[in-house]
């Protein structure tokens, strides 16, 4: 158990980009556009391209020395040279220094996709020196807005200010570099099944999909799934670190299949949204040339499969449907509908059913409703002396607010979303945080009318916000909702209730439970799972120690970081790393589902 622990707890670290004034100390910075005048627009969108081909765990060009070699020309090895040996300098510091990442690559995509073409002056030469240069500008820009995560983590509570700087610094970009491909794509296609067939049998939105399928020139979502997935197999399979292209051949279908990947294309004239690339997540795709295309980033062409539909929708309601053909949607909000009625109602139902599917006492939140019970949560289930209570929120965060490095803003959004608001005339809208407060005050006092065969000392309660998005699997944020789950739990002790065996609040990502849903139904149990998470994550408490020196002290607080960083692991890291290491996972039966609802005629 040791070894899992240790292993485990080693998965969150911290490394450093490497910026322009670390690899040129000497030089001025200029502007990418100084740098990038006169190259050739079709090589920089290939570089980025390229860049953004690279896995993003366990690259060959993770090694700098390998990526400097490949690089760099001949007969630029001295400048190379002079990189990596600055680079070296700089690590025995103990820093880890990347140089590739992300943000910067997608923003030099960005960058250069909405500039014209223009004559070309730099010679091939001096345009990788300065491409490096203009890369790095982008990276020293990124560690600059970067920069408010930590001031404003100092803001936040003692024992917040650690793992708030952990997530403030993480979270504009975790999403897009913290992920499973293969995980992503295969509960990707779980969801969009199930979402499909929700439309199909739900009549007040079957309008809706009618005009998705009409727009997209399908006949059914079966033929929609069909046409998509060939373009999101390149992603998962590619082997090679380097930009993927689709080819559609040439044949009676080829202006079909070009006018289907053209839906996702990103088009010189699209006026590209400065926020968390949110046009490039709708159009993962750009031409190279007639019926070749080129993936931007493989992660946003596997997200399309089923994050992307609800855009599509919004898409296809708000551009493409008349007046008169929106007016027979009865539905006010489309992101609340998808929230309550599938998220909540399909999927979380169905994953809560599939990992706890017998020898426990479990109630939906529609059945708990039915049964008078108000603000029930949206999951119960007791299995023994051990009760799960879920409350699933599918929510996102403005991309402007998301992007902005600030703990005052997160706080405030977050807070929001998931503990309270606050409504004019001084009322008190609860969110998930204080709803399970309130369902775990009904337990105690033996109120929770659906389930009262159980003495309130003897239970263990686990409470779960389960989410509906990868973005929230970043290192700190479960800590920042326990903080305020804690703060809620005093107010029952102060009304003399039983609280000693109410665990920390669980923050799980639903697509882990839909992944790990063989070992989790079999081998051993959520809530035996989260006993295992919480004991990981706890910290020890420090003995008092007596410094002969400033530097002992020094060395001693940055080990106490290193710590406590190592133990802000998300659920879905730890349970996926868990499973692997003891053997536990397989293939989630859910994905049987796929072929039969894809090929059943």
């Amino acid at each position: 158990m040791t070894t899992i622990k240790s292993y485990i707890a080693n998965s969150v670290r911290m490394g450093q980009i490497l910026e322009f004034e670390i690899a040129f100390p000497d030089e001025k910075r200029l502007t990418v556009e100084q740098y990038l005048a006169g190259s050739s627009r079709e090589m920089i969108l290939n570089a980025a391209a390229f860049f953004l081909g690279f896995k993003n765990h366990k690259s060959k060009f993770d090694d700098n020395r390998e990526f400097l070699g490949m690089f760099f020309r001949k007969e630029n090895n001295e400048v190379a040279n002079q990189i990596y040996d600055r680079i070296r300098k700089f690590e025995k510091k103990g820093v880890r220094i990347g140089i590739i990442n992300t943000y910067s690559s997608l923003k030099l995509f960005e960058y250069f996709f909405s500039k014209p073409e223009e004559p070309e002056t730099q010679t091939q030469a001096e345009l990788e020196v300065n491409l490096f240069k203009a890369y790095l500008t982008l990276n020293s820009e990124f560690t600059k807005k970067q920069s408010v995560a930590f001031p404003s983590a100092q803001e936040s509570d003692e024992e917040l200010k650690i793992p708030m700087m952990m997530f403030c610094m993480q979270y504009p970009v975790s999403d897009k570099s913290n992920y499973d491909i293969n995980q992503i794509w295969a509960t990707q296609m779980i969801k969009s099944i199930y979402l499909f067939q929700f439309l199909e049998s739900h009549e007040k939105i079957q309008p809706l999909l009618a005009a998705f399928l009409a727009y997209f020139n399908c006949q059914t979502w079966q033929e929609y799934l069909k046409s998509l997935l060939p373009l999101t197999t390149p992603a998962i399979k590619s082997e090679r670190e380097a930009h993927t292209d689709i080819v559609v051949e040439p044949g009676e279908k080829f202006e079909q299949g070009c006018a289907f990947i053209e839906k996702f294309m990103v088009q010189e004239q699209d006026e590209l949204d400065p926020n968390d690339f949110l046009t490039i997540r709708a159009k993962p795709f750009y031409k190279v040339k007639d019926g070749v295309y080129r993936i931007i980033f493989n992660l946003f062409v596997v997200e399309k499969v089923f994050k992307g539909v609800y855009f599509q929708l919004k898409h296809v309601l708000e551009k493409e449907m008349s007046d008169e053909e929106r007016k027979q949607i009865k539905i006010k909000n489309l992101k609340s509908f998808f929230g309550d009625e599938f998220s909540e109602r399909i999927l979380c139902y169905k994953v809560m059913e599939s990992i706890y599917p017998d020898k426990c006492i479990r109630f939906s939140g529609k059945e708990l409703a039915d049964m008078k019970i108000n603000a029930a949560p949206d999951y119960y289930v007791r299995k023994g002396k051990n009760i799960v209570l879920i409350e699933s929120k599918d929510f996102l965060i403005a991309a402007d607010k998301k992007m902005s490095f600030d703990f005052n803003v997160y706080e405030e959004e977050f807070g929001r979303v998931l503990d309270y608001e606050e409504l004019p005339g001084g009322k008190i809208k609860p969110k998930a945080i204080v709803q399970l407060i309130n369902s775990i005050r009904r337990i105690l006092k033996n109120e929770f009318y659906a389930d009262t065969d159980y003495y309130y000392k003897d239970v263990f309660i686990y409470p779960v916000l389960l989410t509906h998005d990868h973005q929230y699997d970043t290192p700190g944020f479960n800590e920042l909702i326990d903080f305020w789950f804690q703060d809620a739990l005093l107010e029952l002790a102060e009304e003399g209730l039983f609280i000693h065996h109410i665990k920390p609040i669980s923050v799980i990502n639903i697509d882990s439970l839909i992944y790990n849903q063989v070992g989790l139904s079999t081998e051993i149990p959520l809530h035996e799972m989260l006993n295992l998470y919480h004991d990981n994550k706890k910290v020890d408490r420090q003995k008092k120690k007596n410094f002969k020196s400033q530097d002992e002290y020094d060395q001693y607080i940055e080990e106490y970081k290193q710590m406590r960083m190592s133990k802000l692991i998300p659920f879905p890291m730890f349970i996926d790393k868990y499973f692997h290491k003891q053997g536990l996972w397989k293939l989630p039966p859910l994905l049987e589902l796929v072929a039969p609802a894809l090929f059943k005629e």
